[in-house]
């Protein structure tokens, strides 16, 4: 496509051919891509022109996405040059978005929102701009508006397009429709010997207004410009050799001596296997479907991401070979569809036999928690979680052996406590012994020991024990303190019993117990000094 941009010095190019007699002047405005309202989608279209033009000698300047500012700059500068040169005619084109009011008609900038009546002076320019503008050159001026109309609802007062009945000066010529027939009439009148009432005439989507004359031609019929465009257009295409190339030279010369060629060239350009699936535009999620279906189909993408690397050309390029297409690694419509087809097909099956496995590994889950008794054994038990450590039972399993363990242990501590009781009872060196022989590791086995020492080693005589039993009587100790004295006992780990106040057997054993680890003699009653330090333990505990 043949474009100038507009910069912010609004400085326009001449396109004319070197060497050749200007003809007139043609400006063309192409307004398709906007900030804030819906893109004029085919507003460029009216460009495919400029080619034609520019072979029978115009001056043209283009320029595309014009805010409302840079569409008068442009029209000051057309202003400037119809008044220093000598053209005997205008040509106008605006293609974009348009509205008008009971007040006038604007053409409308880029940069535009929705206007009402204090901002629309801002937004565009007045269509009656452009009219004055071309009656510099009356008798060979045209305006062609291609109306792309308003997109969003309009204020009060304002209608999207332009109205139905325009005010033309004296001599110059309105046309206006579609941006197709606006594109064609400007190719159709770019001619020699063509008219310009002839040429609306030929379609529908287009009207005329103002000057109409029925037998003036708008280039005289034998116009010659002396320049072989035809030739140098293809060999401008040649050197290109690109889609845009082809494409402006077809626009420009559709009956031209190579236009043949230009088409066989285009068609060749745009029917490679990377431009065929460039045209399906595919979105990152419809990439990632084709991956995943690649993936289930055997052939390995390298990845479900969305991009199209070595990995995906390689795997697309395989499944093509496996399925007689020629293996470009690319993809067009029908080989996403039959990709797509597989894979849903392939992920089914694969979903069947899973579902299928399932049910089978279920069956001979069931089947062995059936012989393995259903949980009423512990050696059932564990066999079906070595086997099934994830099974349909296997909380039921693992459940019944912690209950299981939990009673074996509270059997075998009940046990170990009543041959304790026994050892106890007896409170001989031999009773002592026994109990170790029969359980070393057993709950009291450090208790027996110390008893055995006791026996064996006494630290305490009788009459220390006696002396220790009648101090402790006489401190007359109150229940609470007795109390708090357990419950101290109890803290440090030393079983007192029930703490119940009362001083019995386990109570005296605690006590003995606690003398030994602070080297205080274990008579097993307490005197003052040792019931300072239980209570006064005691206390911070409980304040903490």
């Amino acid at each position: 496509m043949f474009q100038r941009l507009l910069a912010a010095a609004v400085t326009w190019i001449s396109l004319s051919l070197p060497g050749l007699a200007s003809t007139g002047t043609v400006l063309i405005i192409a307004n398709e891509d906007y900030a804030t309202l819906r893109d004029a989608t085919g507003a460029r279209s009216v460009l495919g022109a400029v080619r034609r033009f520019e072979d029978m000698g115009f001056d043209v300047d283009i320029a595309t996405d014009l805010s409302a500012n840079a569409m008068r700059a442009a029209l000051s500068a057309l202003s400037e040059g119809l008044r220093t040169d000598p053209y005997e005619r205008v040509v106008i084109v605006y293609a974009g978005r348009t509205i008008h009011a009971a007040h006038g008609a604007w053409l409308v900038g880029t940069d535009a929102a929705t206007p009402d009546f204090a901002t629309i002076e801002g937004y565009g320019v007045r269509l009656e701009t452009l009219l004055a503008l071309a009656s510099a050159r009356q008798g060979g001026a045209l305006v062609a508006i291609a109306d792309f109309g308003f997109p969003t609802p309009t204020v009060a007062g304002f209608q999207p397009g332009l109205p139905g009945d325009v005010t033309v000066p004296q001599g110059v010529t309105l046309v206006r429709g579609s941006g197709p027939g606006i594109a064609d009439y400007l190719a159709s009148v770019a001619q020699p010997g063509a008219n310009l009432g002839a040429m609306a005439g030929r379609r529908a989507d287009l009207q005329l207004d103002g000057f109409n004359p029925p037998y003036l031609t708008f280039l005289p019929a034998d116009h010659q410009p002396a320049h072989d465009a035809d030739r140098e257009a293809w060999r401008a295409a040649l050197d290109a050799n690109s889609v845009e190339s082809y494409q402006a030279y077809l626009a420009a010369w559709p009956q031209g001596e190579y236009a043949a060629q230009a088409q066989e060239a285009l068609t060749r350009l745009l029917n490679t296997p990377e431009r065929i699936e460039q045209a399906l535009n595919l979105t990152r999620d419809e990439r990632r479907a084709i991956q995943r279906d690649l993936t289930i189909l055997g052939y390995d993408p390298r990845g479900i991401d969305g991009i199209f690397g070595g990995g995906t050309r390689t795997a697309i390029a395989a499944w093509q070979g496996a399925n007689r297409f020629t293996d470009t690694g690319y993809l067009n419509r029908d080989q996403v569809f039959e990709l797509a087809q597989q894979g849903a097909r392939r992920a089914a099956q694969l979903e069947a036999e899973a579902r299928a496995r399932q049910l089978e590994e279920e069956r001979r889950d069931r089947a062995y928690w059936r012989d393995t008794g259903s949980g009423q054994d512990e050696a059932g038990l564990r066999a079906y979680l070595n086997r099934y450590p994830q099974g349909l039972f296997a909380n039921i399993a693992h459940d019944r052996l912690v209950q299981i363990e939990a009673e074996r242990r509270a059997a075998a501590e009940a046990a170990d406590r009543a041959d304790w009781e026994a050892a106890l009872r007896a409170d001989t060196v031999a009773a002592y012994r026994a109990y170790l022989s029969q359980r070393p590791n057993g709950l009291f086995a450090d208790e027996a020991r110390e008893r055995i020492d006791d026996l064996t080693n006494p630290r305490v005589t009788d009459a220390e024990r006696e002396a220790a039993r009648l101090a402790e009587e006489a401190m007359n100790i109150p229940q609470i303190q007795l109390m708090l004295i357990e419950r101290r006992l109890m803290g440090l780990g030393f079983e007192p019993g029930p703490l119940d106040g009362v001083f019995d057997r386990d109570t005296r054993r605690a006590i003995r117990r606690w003398q030994r680890s602070i080297d205080m003699p274990p008579t097993g009653y307490l005197d003052q000094n040792a019931l300072v330090q239980l209570l006064s333990g005691g206390m911070l505990n409980i304040l903490h």
